[in-house]
C-alpha cells in the first residue's frame, strides 16, 4: 500500500481578524488556521500561496507538516476556501493528527491496466473517484488503486471489492466505483464482476477521526 508523500512547510503566526488575513492575502500568503488531538490551541498562521496551489494541486493524499515556532504539526487538509471570481486559495483548514487518534478522510480512487470492454467498443463511466475511510494517521493510504484489466462490456466494480487492512471503509459498499456500459445504440445488462475476477487493490497492495464530527 502505498503511504502519502510528507509536504513541509515553514509557517509564520499570524494575526486575527479580516484586515491582517487581506494584508497577507495582498503579500501572496494564506491565511490558515491548524486545529485538532494534535494542538492544544488553533493556531493562525500563514503560508506562501504558492506552496498552497502546488499541494493542492496533487491527486494523492497528503501530509502536511508544519513547522513553527521549533514545534511540528503532521497535518491534513480539513478545507480550502477560494476567492469565487480568480479561484486563488483565500484560506486554508488543517487537521493536526495524533498518532492514537483515528481520521476519517476521503481518499482518491486510480483506475489501473486496461478494460477488455473498453478495447471491444465499450465506454468507461466511472461515478465515484473517492473513498471516505476511518483509521489512525499511519494507515493511511495515498489512494486506493481498482485494476479494471478485467471488465468486460456490462461489468461494474463496486466499493464492497475493496478490502483494505488496518481501516474501515465507511463509503457505502454498494456504491459503484466503474461500470463499462455498451456501445452508443446498444443495451446490455450491467452484472458486476464475480468474486474470483477480484483485481483491486485490498490486502497485497502496495498502494482524518477528523474533527468529531468534521471530515479531514
Amino acid at each position: 500500500m502505498k503511504k502519502p508523500n510528507v509536504i513541509e512547510f515553514e509557517a509564520e503566526v499570524r494575526g486575527a481578524g479580516s484586515t491582517p488575513s487581506k494584508q497577507l492575502r495582498d503579500q501572496k500568503l494564506v491565511p490558515a488556521v491548524i486545529y485538532g488531538p494534535g494542538v492544544d490551541n488553533n493556531l493562525l498562521i500563514s503560508l506562501p500561496e504558492i506552496d498552497v496551489e502546488k499541494l493542492l494541486s496533487k491527486i494523492e493524499k497528503e501530509f502536511v507538516l508544519i513547522k513553527i515556532d521549533g514545534k511540528e504539526y503532521t497535518c491534513l487538509i480539513y478545507d480550502v476556501d477560494f476567492h469565487p471570481v480568480t479561484d486563488r486559495p483565500t484560506h486554508v483548514d488543517l487537521y493536526a493528527t495524533r498518532p492514537d487518534s483515528p481520521v476519517t478522510i476521503t481518499v482518491p480512487i486510480r483506475l489501473e491496466g486496461v478494460a477488455p470492454g473498453i478495447t471491444e467498443g465499450g465506454r468507461l463511466y466511472q461515478p465515484l473517484r473517492e473513498i471516505q475511510i476511518k483509521c489512525l494517521p499511519e494507515h493511511v493510504p495515498a489512494e486506493f488503486v481498482v485494476n479494471i484489466g478485467k471488465l468486460n462490456i456490462g461489468n461494474s466494480l463496486k466499493v464492497r471489492r475493496i478490502k483494505p487492512k488496518n481501516l474501515e471503509i465507511l463509503t457505502a459498499a454498494e456504491r459503484t466505483i466503474v461500470v463499462i456500459r455498451p456501445p452508443k445504440g446498444t443495451t446490455v445488462a450491467i452484472t458486476e464482476l464475480d468474486d474470483e475476477d477480484e483485481d483491486s487493490e485490498g490486502e497485497d497492495s502496495e498502494q482524518a477521526e477528523a474533527p468529531a464530527e468534521a471530515e479531514a
